[in-house]
């Protein structure tokens, strides 16, 4: 079975212009008649001041509070940090754009946590300070991140609307409805002079061309969502707005298609979060707005992307992470209650509404939004041990997931609950958004930790997106739990494929067999012919046991042909098994128990590998990096060398033999 994406259709219905502008007009006819009327229902209900001062004051968000008020005296009794040139020119200069974005992101933190505060105050101080921020974002050089404008010149940044530029507008158009009947007037119309001459005119009256408006992955749902619903709130001529609205369905259309219908994200969980977050959140101001009519938040491939995070949830909060996502993520709340709601989805993660300060970035639409639609009663109270669903294969991704739950030795006397143990393994292809070269990267997690891990995304500079970017530590295959042949890295680009050629479930759903064709993915290796990584996961015959295992069998093939002269093999008729390594990520350090088995420690389980020592020679390397916030981290890459073997016992004796290298490997998992 080849992973094409064949499936990648039309999947949410585009209405027609005629259907498009009627609705709008009647948005704008609705909205007018409020207007005069001085209803408080001209503005949508995730902007009611009323509805957000209730909602703050509700027993969960107990704590989410403590933390803003925290955050927020901070932000009334300090200057907003300044984006200086000497941080703006940084990322042109040198590449490093980690300074500037944490003068941004606290920025946008203060402002929001400002903006949230002063609902539920009625003190000048709070409205004073508002307005000063709203007037000090207004005239901000760019709302765009320089790492997006180039060398950040005049002439890239007039005119240009990048992610954050979107979130910007989108943030000011919110925080100016909420508020619009305790803020000085002119701060209202220069907020509404800035979205015009940055957003709305080049993008809506000009119908400039941005290279988001057709992408396959979250730039179109984040910068269309963003500016839609900026548009949604501010626009008052129905031309443009049904402008708006046309551009914004047809960029979430191009979103969309970038998802097969088994509902998976290429880019990983964070981006799934970021991306599908800002379609909800866009789909859900324009249902209302509408009033129904124009409803992007139905079908079965959006219910299929919506269950995403829930089927790459292992344990305990941690997630399959391929590609440039981090193993523990905040699901927004709100997000997922609203989802949960609408689809029926059965939420098996802990009730936890994320803090005001665990989003570095501060994104307003989630941190409203939590604040808004967060609800316990959507989330499972009591969860089983053993997953509803055992074994997850998302086809048109390329991703396998098997579930299952071990005893604990102490569980009768600790009554401890079964843990969750879980393998995946990954096929795809090399050019997949925020890729890494990782075809046949796999993943060993119990008890809540990874303990054969994916290192996620790394610090975000100049050079993780520029030429070359695959000899970065976190993007190369050297990060990953995959060979290197004949020296040789995976190669980067379309062409480097995995095919699945075997998913198969049990009857039970307790044991996963798959089959990857690798060999695409090395096309440097010029003596491979074929290789081929083989798995087989037995979870254990109770619902749960003692013992998981992980069989992988890699086989490489390799071309028939002579050694040269400088071979290190005996003699010039030789076949030549050519140079391999295999490569194991962890987070754990492992431990060389003897030759021919490793073990790595968790908290709660211990993996153990047994490999043939007379083939294989072991060796850790310690890897010491940052991650995507630049924390220090070490990484420990346990590698197995293909130890030369003298004797031709293995060769055929015809021309068109090849020959061929076996790596045959178990892995227990077992509670501790």
């Amino acid at each position: 079975m080849e992973n094409t994406n064949q499936s990648k259709v039309s999947s949410i219905c585009i209405p027609d212009s005629t259907v498009i502008q009627q609705a709008v007009h009647r948005m704008v006819r609705d909205r007018n008649r409020s207007q005069q009327l001085l209803l408080a229902s001209a503005a949508p209900s995730i902007c009611s001041i009323n509805a957000i001062g209730k909602a703050l004051l509700q027993p969960e968000l107990a704590s989410f509070y403590t933390d803003l008020s925290s955050y927020g005296e901070r932000a009334l009794n300090e200057s907003l940090p300044s984006l200086s040139f000497g941080l703006y020119r940084k990322f042109g200069d040198i590449g490093e754009r980690k300074l500037y974005e944490d003068a941004y992101f606290e920025r946008r933190g203060r402002l929001a946590a400002i903006a949230l505060l002063a609902v539920d105050s009625n003190a000048p101080r709070w409205i004073e300070t508002l307005e000063d921020m709203l007037w000090d974002v207004c005239g901000e050089y760019t709302w765009c991140l320089p790492a997006h404008l180039g060398s950040g010149g005049v002439e890239q940044v007039n005119g240009n609307i990048d992610l954050f530029a979107a979130e910007t507008v989108h943030m000011l158009a919110e925080i100016v409805t909420i508020h619009a009947d305790r803020l000085d007037a002119r701060i209202i119309q220069r907020i509404r002079a800035e979205a015009e001459r940055r957003i709305f005119t080049p993008l809506y009256r000009e119908q400039r061309t941005y290279h988001w408006q057709d992408a396959e992955h979250n730039w179109s749902a984040v910068c269309s969502g963003c500016c839609g619903m900026a548009g949604l709130l501010l626009l008052e001529e129905e031309a443009i707005l049904t402008e708006s609205v046309g551009q914004a369905i047809r960029s979430m259309q191009a979103f969309l298609s970038g998802y097969g219908m088994d509902g998976g994200c290429a880019e990983g969980i964070g981006y799934w979060v970021y991306g599908f977050g800002y379609f909800v959140y866009y789909a859900d101001m324009l249902r209302e707005y509408s009033k129904g009519e124009l409803d992007l938040l139905n079908g079965s491939k959006i219910a299929a992307i919506a269950a995403f995070p829930l089927r790459v949830h292992l344990s305990g909060g941690t997630f399959v992470n391929y590609s440039d996502s981090a193993e523990q993520q905040e699901i927004p709340s709100g997000l997922l209650s609203l989802l949960a709601s609408r689809f029926g989805i059965q939420i098996d993660l802990p009730f936890h509404i994320p803090l005001f300060t665990d989003d570095p970035c501060h994104r307003w639409a989630h941190l409203l939004r939590n604040v808004m639609w967060s609800s316990p009663a959507m989330y499972l109270q009591e969860k089983g041990a053993v997953p509803a669903e055992r074994v997850i294969i998302l086809e048109d991704l390329g991703w396998m997931i098997a579930k299952g739950a071990l005893d604990s030795p102490s569980a009768e006397l600790t009554g401890d609950k079964p843990l969750a143990v879980a393998f995946s393994v990954k096929a795809g292809h090399n050019d997949e958004p925020h890729n890494h070269n990782d075809l046949g990267q796999f993943m060993i997690h119990c008890g809540g930790e990874n303990i054969l891990c994916d290192p996620g995304a790394g610090l975000y500079t100049q050079a993780y997106f520029a030429p070359g970017r695959e000899r970065l530590f976190h993007i190369s295959s050297a990060g990953h739990s995959v060979p290197r042949i004949e020296g040789k890295e995976q190669s980067s680009g379309r062409e480097a494929q995995a095919q699945i050629l075997e998913a198969t479930v049990s009857d039970d759903d307790r044991t996963l067999d798959a089959c990857l064709e690798l060999t695409a993915a090395y096309p440097e290796a010029t003596s491979l012919a074929r290789y081929t990584r083989q798995l087989h996961w037995s979870g254990s015959a109770n619902d749960a046991g003692s013992v998981a295992e992980l069989r992988l069998k890699d086989r490489f093939q390799w071309k028939n042909r002579v050694a040269s002269s400088s071979s290190t093999l005996n003699s010039v008729g030789e076949l030549n098994r050519s140079n391999v390594t295999e490569r194991f990520m962890s987070r754990k350090v492992p431990e060389i128990v003897h030759e021919g088995q490793i073990q790595w420690h968790g908290e709660r389980a211990t993996v153990c590998m047994t490999y043939d020592a007379n083939q294989w020679q072991a060796d850790i390397e310690i890897i010491n990096t940052v991650d995507h916030y630049n924390v220090p981290v070490t990484f420990y890459r346990t590698s197995l060398e293909w130890r030369e073997q003298s004797d031709n016992s293995s060769a055929g004796s015809d021309e068109t033999d090849l020959l061929e290298t076996m790596c045959e490997l178990k892995f227990t998992i077992e509670p501790k």
